[in-house]
């Protein structure tokens, strides 16, 4: 008898963990910087734990920066809300952004300022698009400026925007060539103390860098 007995109040607990009521006091907590507004993210995550509709509750991971939701129920009957989001590294089109883990979400909320990289180009180029970007960091790190835009536009075209507004035109083939040549020409001028920032650098000529202070219009 007494095993039935336990077996009824471990059964019973487990289903009062989740018959919550909306009026109990719920506890955020995040696991790092907030990305999201709280004032509007709190209330969908209070619909998430006490909607019992199942695509409702699906609602909240396609359009917030929510991954992740772990929920417990304390003694004194206040809800403990374990919260963690996506951690983006680039910005795509059409509001979308691309995670850490690989992920392309559509978040809805309002954000706060991300300095984030933005890469336009099609899906399925992402992951080398990206690594060029990387690759392309590593270069502008010579002299302490960073990426802001890099885009495959089209015609084996790839125009690279840095922080200081220098615009840097590449052929998605040779691409890595002429990274080469444009590390050798920021040293190049490291060394010589003349740096200008504010101009157009064309590297799609062969064994050439062409520099103006106006955009180029030379395909490749």
């Amino acid at each position: 008898m007494k095993i039935y007995i336990l077996f009824f109040f471990l059964i019973t607990s487990a289903c009062s963990q989740y018959s919550t009521s909306s009026n109990q006091p719920i506890n955020f907590k995040y696991s790092k910087e907030i990305i999201s507004n709280l004032d509007s993210l709190e209330p969908k995550i209070s619909d998430h734990l006490f909607n019992t509709q199942r695509d409702r509750k699906k609602e909240i991971f396609s359009n917030s920066w929510v991954s992740f939701i772990k929920a417990n129920q304390e003694f004194n009957n206040e809800i403990v809300v374990e919260i963690k989001e996506h951690q983006p590294i680039a910005i795509l089109s059409n509001n979308r952004f691309l995670t850490q883990s690989g992920r392309i979400i559509s978040p809805q909320d309002h954000i706060k300022d991300l300095r984030l990289i933005s890469i336009l180009g099609s899906d399925e180029e992402l992951s080398y698009l990206l690594s060029y970007a990387r690759l392309m960091q590593n270069v502008l790190n010579l002299k302490g400026d960073y990426v802001k835009n890099f885009n495959h536009i089209g015609s084996n075209f790839i125009e690279v925007e840095d922080n200081q507004g220098t615009k840097y035109s590449f052929t998605k083939g040779d691409f890595r060539v002429q990274l080469e040549r444009l590390e050798q020409f920021i040293l190049f001028e490291l060394n010589s103390g003349k740096i200008d920032n504010s101009r157009y650098i064309d590297l799609r000529y062969k064994n050439a860098i062409a520099v103006s202070d106006k955009k180029m219009e030379k395909r490749i």
